[in-house]
């Protein structure tokens, strides 16, 4: 019984004590800005250049293209950006119907691939993004491919007008 007591007593005042520390606060010290820290009468601006300038999503044109038949699949294409050479588009491809594509490539220019920037569009399921980027020369020709796996292994390409 007198080791249950003594027990009893060391954890209720070991308790107590633990308790008691957690609450002390420590006194909050003044934060300083940077307008403090930095003597800005001492800073050169003019070597900074010029200030970045923020595009403004809504100001982005967007446009969608449609539905294109390719490897068996049907895609609902979508582009964000602006025409014009060396922009850089992004591209949008939602699943319609078929088969899920595994990998889909873009470019935009000829059906070659010639002069043009191919990359891979990533994937969210049955939903993609990928970047075009328009060769320094457009002519009435230029177009956005796109390329797939068919269900036999075999690359398919598709393109449409993007003037």
């Amino acid at each position: 019984m007198i080791n249950f007591t003594r027990t009893v007593l060391i954890t209720a005042t070991t308790c107590t004590l633990f308790f008691a520390a957690c609450e002390k606060k420590e006194a909050e010290q003044p934060k300083e800005t940077i307008e403090e820290k930095v003597d800005m009468s001492m800073v050169d601006e003019s070597k900074f250049g010029k200030p970045v300038q923020f595009t403004d999503p809504d100001e982005v044109p967007s446009e969608k293209l449609g539905n294109v038949d390719v490897g068996g699949s049907t895609l609902s294409i979508s582009i964000v950006g602006k025409k014009e050479p060396n922009a850089k588009l992004t591209v949008n491809i939602d699943h319609v119907s078929g088969p899920v594509p595994g990998t889909i490539r873009l470019w935009i220019g000829s059906h070659s691939g010639e002069g043009s920037v191919k990359s891979k569009a990533g994937s969210h399921g049955d939903h993609w993004h990928g970047d075009a980027t328009f060769p320094d020369v457009m002519t009435s020709r230029t177009a956005l491919w796109i390329e797939v796996e068919d269900e036999n292994g075999k690359r398919v390409s598709t393109g449409m007008p993007i003037h």
